[in-house]
């Protein structure tokens, strides 16, 4: 129960802060880009895969704050933010004419137990990055919103767009063809 109140005061929080920031309160517009960064960042290096992720994030912040007044305050801030990040990558893909990752995912400086366990771990990670990228449009960013990003099926029918009917569809084919490509591993 001591969640659900805290997130019920998170959410509260959050409010009260997108109604300070959309009347002008910088500071308030700052813990909003605190709060929301690395989200943004997280789903701006999935679509892109490159150092063009941190600008796009920062871009979505400089867009969000000159077109706050077009926010309503009494709707989550997230799914607006993944919005404007979504459009300003989309434009950097549709630029570049490539879908496909173009850098490998970063792996971590904590040494790995072995090296063997290293290079299968990234094989694996380059396996899924490639099985993602074969994916649609849709059905891919529905994946990374939902399970990377862990939003729920409103936020991000809001973020993309569409209806929650079409979320779930995406969701479900999605998941569908990374089981095939992966060979039947689970896709939590």
């Amino acid at each position: 129960m001591a969640a659900s109140g805290s997130d019920a005061d998170d959410r509260r929080a959050e409010l009260d802060l997108a109604r300070r920031a959309r009347r002008g309160d910088a500071a308030a517009f700052d813990q909003l880009v605190v709060r929301f960064h690395r989200p943004i960042l997280r789903f701006c290096w999935r679509l892109l895969r490159s150092a063009d992720a941190e600008d796009l994030a920062q871009d979505t912040f400089v867009r969000a704050f000159v077109h706050f007044e077009r926010f309503d305050p009494e709707r989550p801030v997230l799914p607006w933010l993944i919005a404007i990040a979504r459009r300003l990558c989309l434009d950097v893909l549709r630029r570049r004419k490539v879908m496909a990752g173009l850098e490998a995912m970063p792996v971590s400086d904590q040494t790995a137990p072995s090296a063997e366990r290293e290079a299968s771990a990234r094989e694996e990670l380059r396996h899924l990055d490639r099985a993602l990228d074969a994916l649609g449009e849709g059905p891919r960013e529905a994946i990374i919103l939902f399970h990377i990003e862990e939003m729920s099926y409103r936020d991000i029918a809001a973020a993309l767009e569409v209806p929650a009917g079409t979320v779930m569809t995406w969701l479900h084919r999605g998941r569908a063809q990374l089981k095939a490509v992966l060979g039947g591993a689970p896709i939590a």
